[in-house]
């Protein structure tokens, strides 16, 4: 099987796992724009609130993944972006913290470089309350569950605002921009932008 196959086939078997792994990524903007994949993919993004960091890398060795290296934290030992890897197939953990009931993406530090820099970090996002109860979506005929559109876009355009993981590509912007067409008609990147907060000093 090809890779994007073998993708499909993790995204079938995640499907089975209760709860189901929640999707972020070029994925879920697939899921919700397309119902099919419309470019390849590297590798599968879940996202879950730190409550769930032991259910999901569970589900996760049981999907056959290991190697788990923490690529970005939240806190000084507290990760938010987890790497695995089964032979070809690569997952994300995004893992989110919650604080006075607001979803949060910590990022305190980030564990690789940016066009040769340590890349910007030392800032939060904060998510809509809602971000978890998208109704669920499908990838030829696969049912997936997403993030809701606008946490979608915003997880996506506050990193890349702040060129923590580097620009976005062609396909990513054009990824952006459906998401606005399809389902904020007449809202502009200013409106839509999510609010960024510094992190506090330790």
């Amino acid at each position: 099987m090809s890779l994007a196959e073998r993708q499909l086939d993790l995204l079938r078997r995640m499907a089975t796992l209760d709860p189901p792994p929640v999707l972020i990524g070029g994925w879920a903007e697939d899921a919700l724009l397309a119902g099919t994949a419309t470019r390849p993919h590297e590798d599968v993004d879940w996202i879950f609130p730190r409550s769930e960091h032991a259910l999901r890398e569970g589900q996760a060795r049981d999907l056959g993944f290991g190697g788990f290296e923490t690529w970005g934290e939240a806190a000084p030992g507290e990760p938010f972006y987890v790497y695995a890897e089964n032979r070809d197939l690569k997952i994300d953990f995004g893992i989110l913290d919650i604080a006075e009931g607001r979803p949060l993406l910590r990022i305190h530090r980030l564990m690789f470089e940016v066009d040769g820099r340590e890349p910007p970090a030392g800032y939060q996002i904060v998510l809509p309350h809602d971000l978890f109860e998208h109704e669920p979506a499908s990838i030829d005929g696969i049912p997936v569950q997403t993030v809701t559109p606008l946490a979608l876009y915003q997880i996506r355009v506050g990193i890349a605002g702040r060129g923590s993981f580097g620009a976005l590509n062609e396909k990513q912007q054009t990824s952006m921009q459906r998401l606005r067409e399809r389902f904020f008609p007449g809202r502009d990147e200013v409106e839509l932008a999510p609010p960024i907060e510094p992190l506090a000093q330790a």
